[in-house]
């Protein structure tokens, strides 16, 4: 049933209960993310930190062929308890592991909870609020994350110093308990249809659909090609704050923040819009703002250039995620709305992989500044790409039909 857009998202009870739980957990992954860089830094160095990250990203990419399928084939109340409890169990081991390899392997359990997970919330929101509320719902969701992340990570420095990084990680594992109790009590539920997912393939399953709407096709493929570009600063970033610009750390902490608030900000103005057109706009101005910022921090020589850029960046990557989660649920089958979320999640992230040590190779041929100005460059680029071919595209304004 499609719901009026006067209709407030916080008059479902269900919304009620999983915004303030989903970004309670996030903050709880923020402040485990402090603890655990905090512990490998201390025994592993710069390579640990590399495959703590890669730890992080791996298993969602590899979880693609099977997540889909859990989230489409099994009832959504099943799916999301066990994967909180899972992920809980690993909080838990987390807690009290000291080993590089312990810490590693724990990692990659609790991101296979997470491949499963965020498609099934992903999937499941829609349900809730119906069509029409989606943008709103998912632009709130996103800044609650928001500043719950920015909480999180302030925090994890406070309680790794107070109670070491077993406290910071049980606080992770507690938060995994709480999103696991609220899966339960969420009365909203998806269930799959008979035969609804017997066809082989989830990867592919999810990129079919995905690919079969032609204003999509046109703004996932750009998007992949802005992530390899558009991440791969993320590897000299730090270099520019401080070795270019001449902050310290908490300086760099300082544009850190103004990037998180900007990404509030940006996520919050996309959920306002309510056509296909208007997000796909948003979409495409995020990767512009993102890459023209780009280009402006690595020609900028003070803070004050450089906390505009960092702003900049934060509110076109917000706007950006909003419009895009929120194009991909509303113009896909409901029946097939966990695969295709997968299948993107884990396609983008594979291409944030691959950024990482792109950004290497440019940092080291081209230098800091040119890395930023180079990636910035080749974001604008593509996102004026999409924009023709989204002009030429007839049915880019056609609205989501329901399924």
């Amino acid at each position: 049933m499609k719901q009026s857009l006067q209709t407030s998202i916080w008059s479902f009870p269900d919304i009620r209960l999983v915004l303030p739980a989903r970004a309670l957990s996030y903050a709880g992954d923020s402040v485990a993310l402090v603890a655990l860089m905090l512990r490998v830094s201390h025994d592993g160095g710069p390579g640990a930190i590399t495959a703590l990250l890669l730890a992080f990203a791996v298993p969602t990419v590899a979880m693609i062929p099977f997540a889909g399928r859990i989230v489409d084939g099994h009832d959504s109340r099943t799916v999301l308890v066990w994967a909180s409890l899972l992920q809980a169990a690993a909080g838990v081991g987390l807690a009290f592991s000291h080993g590089l390899a312990e810490t590693l392997a724990l990692v990659c359990v609790l991101q296979v909870g997470q491949a499963v997970a965020g498609p099934a919330w992903g999937a499941l929101i829609p349900r809730i609020v119906g069509d029409e509320l989606v943008g709103k719902t998912t632009g709130t969701s996103q800044a609650l994350i928001g500043v719950a992340t920015l909480t999180g990570s302030a925090a994890g420095g406070v309680l790794v110093g107070w109670s070491g990084d077993r406290g910071a990680l049980l606080i992770d594992a507690l938060t995994f308990l709480v999103l696991g109790l609220v899966a339960r009590l969420v009365t909203t539920r998806r269930r799959p249809e008979p035969g609804a997912v017997r066809e082989p393939g989830a990867l592919m399953a999810g990129l079919r659909s995905l690919f079969g709407d032609s204003l999509l096709r046109i703004l996932v493929t750009c998007l992949w090609v802005f992530v390899l570009t558009g991440e791969a600063v993320n590897v000299v970033e730090v270099f520019l704050v401080t070795d270019e610009v001449g902050l310290g750390a908490s300086g760099y902490g300082w544009l850190m923040a103004a990037q998180g608030a900007g990404a509030i900000l940006g996520a919050w103005g996309s959920g306002r819009l309510v056509t296909a057109a208007s997000r796909s706009r948003a979409l495409l101005a995020g990767m512009a703002a993102i890459g023209g910022s780009c280009v402006l921090m690595g020609l900028s020589h003070d803070v004050v250039t450089l906390a505009i850029g960092c702003l900049a960046v934060g509110a076109g990557s917000g706007m950006l995620n909003a419009a895009c989660s929120t194009l991909i649920v509303t113009r896909t089958a409901e029946h097939v709305r966990g695969r295709v979320v997968a299948a993107l999640g884990g396609t983008v992230r594979g291409c944030s992989l691959i950024a990482l040590p792109l950004g290497g190779l440019l940092g080291a041929a081209l230098g800091t500044r040119m890395t930023f100005v180079a990636c910035g460059i080749t974001g604008v680029v593509t996102a004026a790409i999409a924009a023709v071919l989204l002009v030429r595209t007839k049915d880019s304004v056609v609205e989501a039909v329901s399924h």
